[in-house]
């Protein structure tokens, strides 16, 4: 078995220590008695704070790019149906890493505004899914803005009640969300 790198292994500490101290709370040093390296290690591979906190986002990035090129590899020139694939498979995404979940949910309780949110890219894939779509739809802006949106709230809501133990998301539940999901596209 493949041991894991100081800079893996503090991307993983890191995501333990957002979650449970969010960024205000973070600890470089925290996050590297978490993971038994020293408290030097983190300077040994991000120059600052707010470079260990964007690697952090960038490798949660790269797992959700990864499955959602996945997820549209077999369905190119079908928008309507990349853009299903892509809320199903966000969706599942966000279920599965409920620590990823979490930190996209949480709010700054001094501004009030998501807390994480300009460390987290939206997807430009599905900024130019919905583009294209509303085009090949020719969808008024109005229109594009309600839907997206209407989309965003199943998701995240889902994935909240989810979060909270609201709600189970067994294949069942989650079969009926992508129907309600579907009548959105």
């Amino acid at each position: 078995m493949e041991e894991r790198s100081g800079r893996d292994r503090l991307i993983e500490a890191g995501l333990e220590e957002l979650y449970e101290y969010g960024v205000q709370g973070f600890s470089l040093r925290r996050a590297a008695q978490r993971c038994g390296l020293s408290c030097a290690a983190p300077y040994k591979h991000f120059r600052d704070k707010q470079a260990y906190l964007m690697a952090i986002a960038e490798s949660i990035n790269e797992s959700w790019f990864a499955r959602q090129s996945k997820a549209l590899e077999a369905l190119e020139g079908d928008t309507a149906l990349q853009l299903r694939a892509v809320c199903r498979e966000y969706l599942r995404f966000l279920v599965e890493n409920q620590v990823f979940c979490s930190l996209v949910l949480r709010r700054d309780d001094d501004s009030g505004k998501w807390a994480l949110g300009n460390l987290f890219d939206q997807s430009s894939v599905t900024k130019r899914l919905i583009a294209r779509y509303t085009e090949e739809y020719r969808l008024s802006e109005e229109e594009a803005y309600s839907r997206t949106y209407a989309l965003r709230a199943v998701i995240i809501g889902s994935a909240l009640m989810r979060h909270n133990d609201e709600m189970p998301l067994n294949e069942h539940v989650l079969d009926t969300i992508f129907r309600m999901m579907d009548t959105l596209i």
